[in-house]
């Protein structure tokens, strides 16, 4: 079996990482590290004490300034398996073999990387797959991580997937133009390794039970959000969409994208009651967000990334 390398990035997590991290530690069956980048300024005593008792059976290094991204390329940088596995700050793994579910994907040389389930650990349950997952174009907006199908995908969960390193390494590791929540960032490396000729398969059986809107990491439980807080979190999200899209989409599809966009998350039922104050806000959001993304496309087109 391949030596696989955890990367964990982690952002104003407490109880919830120390329990990650002891279901990681529980892991059987295979050889890997547990790789875990913190970006957290500083933590409770409870949670300080359990990492400072562990401190000898994982690798873990402090970022200053936080970033999804960047600390994810971090644990690329000093990790050692072939096969890198990503996983959130705030999940529960029941099963001890999970290591070993992902990598036994791997023998088959055409799979550049695994996306895992993931199950709502607040209302378990299993979904319907949805077969417009695989279209090249809107697959992401169809996908799921519920569902029992083995199926290609153009997109993974951050929280549970995993790609071969030279892959990752071939397409310069995740794109750090992807900022704040960084959202899509799974997508857009996946649609990398699909350009590599790999593919991308879901698989059920390596299992996540994730906390979904749990305060901290990236928040986005800001998505459908109405706090204030929500709109500069969707300024990124608005970047992060225009971004992704026309660095690998046709541009015929940008139109549709952004009124799918604005009809869901700027001028949807629940926004349009909400009052002239915060419609204001989310509208700005959203065009400053899109030209943000334009610029970010254009500025790496002319770097030639």
């Amino acid at each position: 079996m391949p030596v696989v390398s955890i990367v964990l990035a982690t952002f104003r997590r407490e109880a919830l990482l120390c329990q990650t991290l002891g279901d990681l530690l529980a892991l059987r069956g295979s050889q890997h590290e547990i790789i875990v980048v913190d970006q957290t300024p500083q933590h409770t005593v409870e949670t300080q004490t359990y990492l400072d008792e562990i401190k000898d059976r994982i690798l873990y290094m402090h970022l200053e300034m936080p970033g999804l991204v960047a600390a994810l390329n971090q644990g690329i940088r000093i990790c050692r398996g072939q096969i890198l596995l990503f996983v959130d700050d705030d999940i529960r793994v029941p099963d001890p073999g999970f290591v070993l579910d992902h990598a036994r994907n791997y023998d088959d040389p055409t799979i550049g990387g695994v996306a895992g389930r993931v199950i709502d650990a607040k209302a378990p349950q299993v979904g319907v797959f949805d077969p417009r997952s695989a279209d090249p174009l809107w697959g992401f907006f169809h996908t799921s991580w519920d569902h029992e199908t083995r199926c290609e995908v153009t997109t993974a969960p951050g929280t549970n997937m995993s790609f071969r390193r030279e892959v990752i390494e071939r397409v310069g590791g995740f794109d750090e133009n992807l900022i704040g929540n960084a959202f899509r960032f799974e997508n857009d490396l996946c649609l990398m390794v699909r350009k590599l000729g790999y593919r991308v398969v879901f698989d059920p059986q390596p299992t996540v039970h994730h906390y979904y809107r749990s305060a901290g990491g990236h928040e986005n439980r800001h998505l459908l959000g109405r706090e204030p807080a929500s709109h500069a979190w969707y300024h990124d999200f608005f970047h992060n969409q225009v971004y992704v899209t026309l660095k690998h989409m046709p541009r015929r599809v940008l139109p549709v994208l952004l009124w799918r966009l604005y009809r869901g998350h700027v001028m949807n039922r629940p926004y349009a009651h909400e009052g002239i104050h915060f419609l204001l806000a989310r509208h700005q959001a959203f065009v400053t967000g899109i030209g943000a993304g334009f610029r970010t496309f254009w500025r790496g087109t002319f770097k030639g990334r």
